[in-house]
């Protein structure tokens, strides 16, 4: 069985839960961390984790030193949700011969938001014989891939829908910040407006790859402005307790048109007061298909597991920028 090394690129919550889990896994081995927090350099990776032990991994601030040194096979890059911030993260492992795998929202399907960056990416990442992805629960599988792998019975497809349902409530306290619980209505829109919170990001990569693999071309893709979602009564969430009137929460949505028609149509509900969480896929066609996933998927799990399960993929497609769509689709690994 191959093992796959692997570099943890970010060791804030979501690099710290991927190296939790690649520590589990046989197929796997870490072979390097890097941070620029200053609280982390220059601990062990182990000392950080859920069940922390020494593993002999110090977290790095260098990413070059180490990856002139480290016998990698890929990145786990964990940092930021966009593209132009990553862009110079990315450059520094491709340039090092190493594949990424990106938890990096506007990297999951790049080509229409940022097409100049995408193709200078995918120029770098042909030059050096490596592959760029990126990926996670949502963008990368609930709302894109997992949509189009079940349009696969289908003789034709007219429209896709997707909902997501998540009680904000369960998730961790960063995650229930960025959907803006406990403000006012007003600071909800302020904050929106002046980008402070930014509610889900990658319901527009999500369309365009689910347009792409259809063959699809879009008359246009639209994201409406997040809107706030409000209860009666007092929630009470680990922000603490909310006010009647108060936000718990948000709901965004996401369309794009074909021929004047709505035919992709996303619809992102984070807010406290879900009592039924689920993931549904609605598909009219030859023949209509629906598929509802009772309870939901796990954001942090789901990522953590898509992100994982993506590296043997990554590290062995064509050199590149790929998208979800262009590999073949992942499964659980050992």
């Amino acid at each position: 069985m191959k093992k796959y090394m692997v570099i943890i690129f970010g060791c804030g919550v979501m690099g710290r839960k991927t190296a939790q889990v690649l520590l589990e896994k046989k197929s796997f081995e870490i072979v390097g961390a890097v941070d620029i927090d200053p609280e982390l350099v220059g601990k062990d990776l182990g000392e950080i984790l859920d069940s922390p032990k020494k593993l002999g991994i110090e977290i790095e601030k260098d990413p070059a030193a180490l990856f002139s040194r480290a016998n990698a096979d890929a990145v786990v890059l964990t940092t930021t949700s966009h593209l132009e911030s990553i862009f110079p993260q990315i450059a520094q492992c491709v340039e090092a011969g190493l594949n990424v795998v990106s938890t990096c929202e506007e990297l999951s399907f790049p080509w229409k938001r940022h097409p100049e960056l995408a193709q200078k990416i995918n120029d770098l990442a042909k030059n050096h014989g490596v592959t760029v992805v990126g990926t996670g629960i949502n963008p990368g599988f609930m709302m894109d891939t997992l949509p189009l792998i079940l349009t696969v019975p289908c003789l034709n497809v007219r429209s896709v829908k997707v909902t997501r349902m998540l009680n904000s409530a369960k998730r961790r306290v960063p995650f229930q910040a960025k959907v803006g619980t406990g403000l006012t209505q007003e600071e909800f829109r302020d904050k929106i407006e002046n980008k402070v919170i930014t509610g889900h990001v990658g319901l527009l990569e999500s369309i365009n790859m689910i347009a792409a693999g259809l063959g699809w071309e879009l008359d246009d893709a639209v994201e409406l402005p997040p809107e706030p979602v409000t209860d009666t009564k007092e929630i009470k969430t680990a922000l603490g307790k909310v006010r009647p009137g108060d936000v718990i929460g948000l709901t965004s949505i996401a369309f794009g048109k074909k021929d004047g028609k709505e035919v992709i149509t996303l619809e992102f509900c984070a807010n406290a007061a879900v009592d039924e969480e689920y993931d549904e896929v609605i598909i009219e066609g030859e023949p209509n298909l629906r598929q509802k996933i009772m309870g939901g998927v796990h954001g942090d799990i789901g990522t953590v597991a898509v992100t994982v399960n993506t590296i043997p993929r990554a590290v062995e497609a064509p050199p590149g920028v790929v998208v979800m769509k262009d590999l073949p689709p992942p499964n659980a690994v050992l």
